[in-house]
């Protein structure tokens, strides 16, 4: 094995060879940041002299009432005058320095010359060849002309003399290239020290990289978690191309309440329960199954498949845990675990689908009450007697499959104008023989599976594209746990960041009645859609337990009102109270309504008794695969 002499020398010549890289990059950047700032240092010193020079023509002009400056330097008096003024910015850094104008026919010509060689004459046509002397004239500003090599010039700088707001003429002054020059040449010996002396410093370092090559590439330490000693995601990453999913069931486990365990007892009482619990999940486990810690309290279980004893493995690990005396500092403990397992994770399209079919598994173990397992086998969902009325995964797998998942569009009816206000997508999915399957039939079965999250990508897909090209509104119902998916959030920020026209028509309609366990990521979610330009509207109002302040703090746009409510109002006078309240609430909360589930004549007449802003429901139009216009209403 390789000594920690080598990793330091390796590390510090890998140090000391970023450090001559770096100074190497350093000086070829200041080679041009030492010509802008002398350009600059130039300029300004050049400028304010011109300044105060154009002042003098222009008061001495004015003094002798000259009307332009050609008759004023027609004068020989006021051209020697001003041509030894001018003469005296001549240096070894100034080749030229003249005063330009433009005539009648828009064509250049000289009004003075200070320069001491190729001294032009007075009116002598200046024939232009860069498009900075006309901008210098309509932009009234000064330009410069980065000049190559011309005559031994680098740099032409244009001073307009600005005259009742117009340019009347231009201060000429070039630059020479003698200071380039000289501090190129200054600097080359420099360079080249550098680069010789990094070429030595890569040399001693391949040298040393040769003789830890080895410990790199055969060192288990890398692919080890220092606390539990179990494997790490580098593990998991470097056999992911060479594992056999076939081979193996997947499963997640996480211990319960472990951040109540942290905050109660300390970090270090949690890094002992992590510590201790994952030696009781290796002993549980055999020396052919693969455990790794995947992140915090989560580790990854891959079970080989020699037998028929998954569930008994996580059982028994779940078992141990539970049933084990945690003890810190003379406290005990009490710690279970939950655990998800996909019994068949060769038939996702690669690991991380699977691991996120297991971790949908456990989620369903946590909010089922924790400590217990809770298997996926899609085999047995795909086995599933067909003469059930609902509905399996394999059904909506097959119809993604197959391209049989649609959408069906009701109207949102704006009662005050008369007019459709937007619609709300709808998923169907035609079966084999061309028949409608509603939602209902389906949905439940695979809600919080991949699957789910597999249809709503697609229902967005359909809606975005179909709505892209009009001018309509249009409602998609989505769940915080597809809002938590990085999948389906990707769709949404891609496609809205893409559009932003698409964006300021489409409402995201999310259940209250979806359970949130992390309230800062739920809004912080909604505060994502918010930022897209998209709305939100709060689906199903009133259906359980309404989180008021929760609302609020969405900042949701709309407020659907549950058909629970809505479906006998017209009968129920607690009903009409409740509805009339929730109008009250939404209207001091900046939102506005939707009664959805308006399925009569009675039921229709009894919301216009109330303040409501929006209806929906089979009275008004039954949902349609086209968009219905607002004369095909009320049919």
């Amino acid at each position: 094995m390789v000594k920690r002499r080598e990793f330091f020398i390796f590390f510090l010549l890998f140090l000391l060879g970023l450090f001559f890289v770096y100074t190497y990059n350093e000086i070829s950047k200041s080679k041009e940041s030492i010509f802008e700032r002398i350009e600059k240092h130039e300029i300004n010193q050049m400028a304010y002299v011109l300044q105060n020079m154009q002042q003098q023509i222009l008061a001495h002009a004015k003094e002798h009432e000259f009307q332009d400056l050609a008759t004023f330097f027609e004068d020989k008096e006021h051209t020697t005058q001003y041509e030894e003024m001018l003469s005296m910015m001549l240096t070894s850094d100034v080749k030229y320095s003249y005063i330009l104008y433009r005539d009648a026919t828009q064509k250049f010509r000289f009004l003075l010359d200070a320069s001491k060689t190729d001294k032009a004459s007075f009116n002598q046509k200046f024939d232009v060849n860069a498009p900075e002397y006309e901008l210098a004239y309509s932009t009234k500003k000064p330009q410069l002309i980065k000049q190559q090599n011309v005559e031994n010039l680098y740099l032409t700088y244009l001073h307009p003399i600005i005259k009742d707001g117009e340019v009347v003429a231009l201060f000429n002054i070039d630059f020479t290239t003698d200071i380039k020059a000289i501090i190129l040449e200054s600097i080359k010996p420099l360079e080249t020290l550098f680069t010789l002396l990094t070429l030595f410093i890569v040399i001693f370092m391949a040298m040393t990289l040769m003789q830890i090559f080895h410990y790199f590439i055969t060192k288990r330490k890398i692919f080890t978690d220092p606390l539990t000693k179990t494997f790490n995601r580098n593990y998991l990453e470097e056999i992911g191309s060479v594992l056999n999913l076939e081979n193996y069931s997947l499963a997640m486990l996480d211990l319960d309440k472990f951040k109540i365990i942290n905050d109660t007892y300390g970090h270090k009482a949690g890094d002992y329960v992590l510590s201790h619990a994952s030696k009781i999940v290796k002993n549980s486990i055999r020396d052919n199954d693969i455990l790794v810690r995947y992140g915090g309290e989560e580790f990854l279980l891959l079970i080989n498949n020699r037998d028929n004893t998954k569930r008994d493995i996580c059982e028994r690990i779940r078992s141990n845990i539970a049933k084990e005396k945690f003890v810190y500092d003379g406290h005990e403990i009490s710690v279970t675990v939950s655990i998800g397992l996909h019994v068949n994770p060769h038939l996702e399209k690669n690991m991380q689908e699977a691991v996120k079919i297991a971790d949908a598994m456990l989620y369903h173990a946590k909010k089922n009450g924790r400590n217990r397992v809770t298997v996926y086998d899609e085999k047995k969902l795909t086995t599933a007697s067909s003469s059930s009325s609902s509905k399996d995964l394999a059904f909506v797998k097959e119809a993604l499959d197959t391209n049989r998942v649609t959408c069906y569009y009701q109207p949102i009816y704006d009662h005050k104008t008369g007019s459709i206000f937007k619609y709300e997508a709808l998923v169907r999915i035609l079966d084999e023989e061309g028949k409608v399957v509603m939602p209902y039939q389906f949905l439940p079965q695979i809600k919080l599976t991949n699957m789910h999250y597999k249809l709503t990508q697609r229902i967005l897909a359909l809606v975005f594209e179909k709505f892209r090209t009009n001018q309509k509104l249009v409602s998609i119902n989505i769940s915080f746990s597809d809002l938590n998916n990085p999948d389906i959030e990707d769709t949404i920020v891609q496609a809205l960041r893409a559009d932003h026209y698409l964006a300021s028509r489409v409402t995201f309609e999310i259940l209250e009645s979806d359970e949130v366990d992390d309230i800062d990521l739920f809004k912080q979610k909604i505060q994502l859609l918010h930022s897209l330009k998209a709305k939100v509207s709060i689906d199903d109002f009133g259906s359980g337990y309404s989180n008021f302040k929760r609302i609020i703090d969405t900042e949701a746009n709309y407020l659907k009102i549950d058909g629970s409510l809505i479906k006998n109002i017209h009968k129920n006078s607690k009903d009409f109270k409740v509805v009339r309240s929730i109008i009250h609430f939404a209207a001091q909360s900046n939102m506005q309504t939707i009664a959805e589930f308006v399925h009569s004549k009675e039921v229709y007449d009894k919301l216009l008794q109330l303040d409501i802003d929006y209806m929906q429901g089979y009275y008004i139009a039954e949902p349609k695969p086209d968009l219905l216009t607002s004369e095909e209403l009320f049919q």
